[in-house]
Parts: structure tokens; sequence; C-alpha cells
């Protein structure tokens, strides 16, 4: 419950600042890894009730997107991770109903860590087919891009 609080909270924020500046304020950046082992997908099975998302989020304004990534999945997944490709970039208008945002989207690998959920949400490891139909914002079309090999900026 506390992270849809903070979800709506957020989009209030943006929607509110983007009114007082006319709409002149940029999009929301985030990024997030896809990482598969054995046939099957980290992801996270979000606590708000959402569905399931790649581990991922907001970028600091002090981090690059590269550390945003690694910081967001050692957090919500307890793994330490490495990027090894991009999958695509997310721009579409509507791609969170939350707030205005942009998502660059990475393939990687673990490197160590332990297992563990978040206030985010509980890590675990999917088939693709299981969880299809069942993603939160646009993570499903992430997950077919990476998929197919296709690389997608959109």
């Amino acid at each position: 419950m506390k992270e849809k609080i903070k979800g709506l909270l957020a989009g209030i924020i943006f929607r509110l600042i983007a009114l007082l500046t006319l709409g002149q304020i940029s999009p929301i950046l985030s990024a997030c890894v896809i990482i598969e082992k054995d046939g099957q997908i980290l992801l996270v099975d979000r606590s708000d009730g959402l569905g399931y998302t790649i581990p991922g989020g907001i970028v600091r304004y002090k981090e690059t997107l590269e550390e945003c990534v690694r910081r967001e999945a050692s957090e919500e997944t307890g793994y330490d991770v490495e990027i090894t490709n991009i999958v695509g970039v997310y721009s579409s208008v509507d791609r969170d109903p939350r707030f205005r945002a942009v998502s660059i989207a990475y393939r990687g690998h673990i490197k160590g860590g332990t297992e563990h959920g978040s206030g985010e949400g509980q890590a675990c490891w999917r088939d693709p087919e299981a969880v299809l139909g069942h993603m939160a914002f646009d993570c499903e079309h992430m997950l077919k891009d990476y998929l197919s090999g296709h690389q997608c900026l959109s």
C-alpha cells in the first residue's frame, strides 16, 4: 500500500509542476535491466498489486543510467548486476500512468549478491509466457523486445 501511495503522490506532484510550468518540464528518466537465467526472467512482483516489473527505477540527479540500474537492481532484488547491452528506449507518452517518464531498458547478468525483496515487491524468476498480460507499465513491451532481439527506439 505504501508504494501505491508514493506512486500516486509522485504523479500528483509531477502533474502540478507540469501545470505550473505550462508543460515545459522534461520527463522523468528511468532505467531497468532484463536478466535471463535458465529461460526465466528476473522480475519484481510489485507490492502495490500492479503486476510484475523489470528491476529498475528513477535515475537520481547525480548518478548515471548505469549507476541507477545497478543501484535499483540491488535494492529491489539483492543482486549485483552487470549491463551487457541495450534493449531499447521507451518514450511513449502513456508508458507510465503515474507520470511522464522515459525509460532505457538494458540487458545484463548477475555478478553476485543474494536474492531478496524490498518495499517495491518480491524478487522472483518467471517464465516469460507466464507473466505476459500480468506486467505493469510498458514492461511487457520491453520484455517482448528483449525476447525477439529487436532493439526498440519508441
